[in-house]
């Protein structure tokens, strides 16, 4: 009986320890195609290209923090990793979304304990050309 009684506490304290909640938000913008040159043609040249950038924050529980640094900002970044434009050619429909994901422990009153939060910034585009 007594073993059964250790058992059930250390598998009841396991559970309890390891319970995780993550928690996402996300937001976007989208730009329309603005046109450049108003009385010309233009074609698609890509559609659906994208640029990405992350960081993370990470929270120790001796409140050390650690993060994966981007320089330049998240939009910058995830912009300089579309691709590079041509002569007579412009960025149409453009999208930034935002994602941001927490991670941490639950507590009692509802909230969470954070343990890291992810910022990650995504530019998609289409790619068109005047001719």
């Amino acid at each position: 009986m007594k073993n059964y009684l250790i058992l059930t506490l250390v598998l009841f304290g396991f559970l309890a320890s390891s319970c995780s909640v993550t928690h996402q938000a996300y937001s976007f913008t989208h730009h329309g195609t603005d046109m450049l040159k108003t009385n010309g043609n233009w074609k698609y040249v890509a559609k659906d290209v994208m640029g990405k950038a992350k960081t993370t924050i990470k929270l120790s529980a001796w409140k050390k923090m650690e993060q994966s640094m981007v320089t330049d900002g998240l939009l910058a970044t995830a912009k300089s990793r579309l691709p590079a434009l041509k002569d007579n050619q412009g960025f149409a429909n453009l999208s930034i979304d935002q994602l941001v994901t927490t991670e941490g422990t639950p507590t009692q009153g509802g909230g969470i304990i954070v343990r890291e939060i992810t910022i990650e910034v995504v530019v998609s585009t289409d790619i068109i050309e005047y001719y």
